[in-house]
């Protein structure tokens, strides 16, 4: 009987060696497992730390264009100050001189008019006269 209770402890043995290989073969499984999660872990953290320092760089460059915005206005706003200030008034200078230019040339037109109808009435009179002295010279030209 000894002899079976060998055989069957040595039956017993080999059933728990196959399942402390299966085991072991589980168990390596695992570790490949838990390798490649950590392989996977360094690589979320790795881009998460590119998405960090590329939100870092957009948050720089922000920035730089929030403060040459801010540059742009303060060149707008001294621009238009600059337009209301300088060239408005330089309008307005140049729209009272044509203002006045434009009441001389009335003047000046009112004057030639006035001057051009007394030439006119000389003219008409040195006309007549010179018809009355035509006249008066053929008279005197038949009484010879």
């Amino acid at each position: 009987m000894p002899e079976q209770l060998l055989k069957e402890i040595l039956g017993e043995l080999k059933v728990l060696n196959q399942r402390i290989g299966s085991l072991e073969e589980g168990q390596q499984e695992l570790v490949k497992r838990v390798a490649g999660l950590e392989e996977g872990q360094q690589e979320l953290a790795r881009r998460v730390g590119n998405l960090e320092e590329g939100q870092r760089n957009f948050a720089g460059r922000m920035e730089r264009i929030e403060t040459r915005m801010d540059k742009l206005g303060s060149h707008l706003n001294r621009l238009e100050l600059r337009i209301e200030e300088e060239i408005i008034d330089k309008i307005r200078a140049l729209f009272d001189g044509y203002n006045l230019r434009g009441d001389q040339i009335g003047s000046l037109r009112k004057h030639l008019d006035e001057r051009l109808d007394v030439m006119a009435l000389d003219i008409n009179y040195l006309v007549r006269k010179t018809a009355q002295q035509e006249f008066v010279i053929q008279e005197l030209r038949r009484a010879k």
